[in-house]
C-alpha cells in the first residue's frame, strides 16, 4: 500500500518538514526567552547595586560629618567614613572609599529650604561623599551575571551623598504622671543625663529646653546652651497625676517659639510618655500646629502600657521617628541614638 502524499502547492508540506520548522521556532523562542531572562536578572542586579551604593554612601557621609563635628579633624572624618562605608556591602563586596572621595565644605540652607554644598566653603559644616563602583575606584566596577549573553559585562554606578552638622533648638517634653514614679523616673533622669552629656561633646550650637506634664504642664527650663540646667530641672520635678501629652507638647511649643528663627536652626521636639493620653486636647492636633512652626517631632514610648499607636502617629505627622523602650537600659539607648543623630543630617 502506498503511503499517502500531501499537496505542497497550496501550503501543505510533509509532516517531517512541518515538525522541523516547529522545532526551529521553539528553539528561537527559547533563545529569546533566555536573553530576556538574562536582561531582567542583570537589570535587577544593577538596581540593587545602586540602592546598596546609595545606602553605603549615605552612611559614610553621615558618619564622616558626625566625626568632623566631634573632632574638627578631616583625617579622622575620612577614616570614620571609610570604616562605615566598608561595613556596608555593594554587590556582596565592602564599599571601599579613597580619601579623595570625601569633600569638605559649607552647606547652607537656601530660601527654598534645600541645602547647597560648597566644597572648601566656610563655615566648615558639611561632608560630601562620592560613592563609586567604577573602573579605577577602590572597589572596582560591578560585574554582571550574564555579561557574555547581553554584551554588557560591567555596571558602573556613582552616587553623591552630603551630610551636614546643623545647629538645633531641642525641646524635651517628659512625662511626670503618677505612673512614672520610682524607678521609671530614675531611669528617665539617667537617660536625659546621657542625652545632655553627648550634646555637650559636640561643637555644634545646640540649645535645649525642658517641659514636663501630668494632667497639667510646666515650662521647666528655657532653651539654653548650659545643659546642666536641664539636669537640674529634671532633679526638681515631682511625679503624680494623670496624663496630658498634648498639654506637655503645648508647653514645649511655647519654649520652642522663644528660640532662634527656623531659618537659622532646626527646631526639634522629643516627646516621651509611659502612659495613655487621658486629659486635654488631642496630641495629633498639637502636632500639626508644631509642624506649622517648623518643628520636627520625635516620640518615645516607655514601658508596656505606653500609648504606642498615638505616639507613632504624632511622630509621622511631625516628620520624625518613633522609638519604644521596655526597660531603663533601652530608654538610655534611645536617647543616646537620638543625641548622636541630631547633630548631623543628610542634605543631599
Amino acid at each position: 500500500m502506498k503511503k499517502p502524499t500531501f499537496p505542497t502547492a497550496f501550503g501543505f508540506a510533509p509532516r517531517s518538514t512541518r515538525q522541523g520548522a516547529m522545532l526551529i521556532m521553539i528553539a528561537v523562542m527559547l533563545f529569546m526567552f533566555l536573553i530576556t531572562m538574562a536582561f531582567s536578572i542583570d537589570i535587577a542586579q544593577m538596581h540593587l547595586a545602586r540602592t546598596e551604593l546609595r545606602t553605603a554612601s549615605d552612611a559614610a557621609a553621615n558618619a564622616a560629618a558626625t566625626e568632623l563635628a566631634d573632632t574638627l579633624d578631616r583625617a579622622s572624618a575620612i577614616a570614620r567614613g571609610q570604616e562605615i562605608a566598608a561595613a556596608n556591602r555593594v554587590n556582596g563586596q565592602p564599599l571601599l572609599l579613597a580619601a579623595n572621595d570625601f569633600d569638605f565644605g559649607s552647606s547652607q540652607r537656601q530660601a527654598n529650604g534645600k541645602f547647597q554644598f560648597t566644597a572648601g566653603g566656610v563655615p566648615l559644616n558639611g561632608v560630601r561623599v562620592d560613592g563609586r563602583r567604577i573602573s579605577g575606584s577602590r572597589s572596582g566596577s560591578v560585574p554582571l551575571f550574564f555579561g557574555n549573553v547581553t554584551g554588557t559585562h560591567i555596571f558602573e554606578p556613582q552616587v553623591s551623598a552630603t551630610a551636614t552638622f546643623i545647629e538645633r533648638d531641642i525641646t524635651l517634653v517628659v512625662d511626670r504622671s503618677g505612673s512614672m514614679s520610682g524607678q521609671k523616673y530614675r531611669d528617665l533622669s539617667a537617660a536625659i543625663g546621657i542625652f545632655t552629656a553627648l550634646l555637650n561633646d559636640t561643637p555644634v550650637e545646640e540649645l535645649v529646653g525642658l517641659a514636663s506634664y501630668n494632667d497639667t504642664a510646666t515650662e521647666d527650663a528655657q532653651l539654653t546652651s548650659n545643659l546642666t540646667e536641664i539636669n537640674d530641672a529634671m532633679a526638681g520635678l515631682r511625679t503624680g497625676g494623670f496624663t496630658s501629652i498634648s498639654r506637655g507638647m503645648q508647653a514645649g511649643r511655647t519654649i520652642a517659639l522663644r528660640g532662634r528663627p527656623p531659618e537659622f536652626v532646626d527646631r526639634t521636639m522629643i516627646v516621651m510618655t509611659d502612659g495613655q493620653h487621658n486629659r486635654g486636647p488631642e496630641p495629633r492636633v498639637v502636632a500639626r500646629q508644631l509642624v506649622d512652626d517648623k518643628v520636627t517631632i520625635h516620640t518615645i514610648t516607655f514601658g508596656a502600657g505606653a500609648d504606642i499607636t498615638r505616639m507613632r502617629e504624632v511622630a509621622d505627622i511631625g516628620g520624625g521617628r518613633h522609638f519604644h523602650a521596655l526597660t531603663g537600659e533601652e530608654l538610655q539607648a534611645v536617647y543616646r541614638e537620638i543625641a548622636l543623630t541630631l547633630g548631623t543630617r543628610l542634605t543631599d
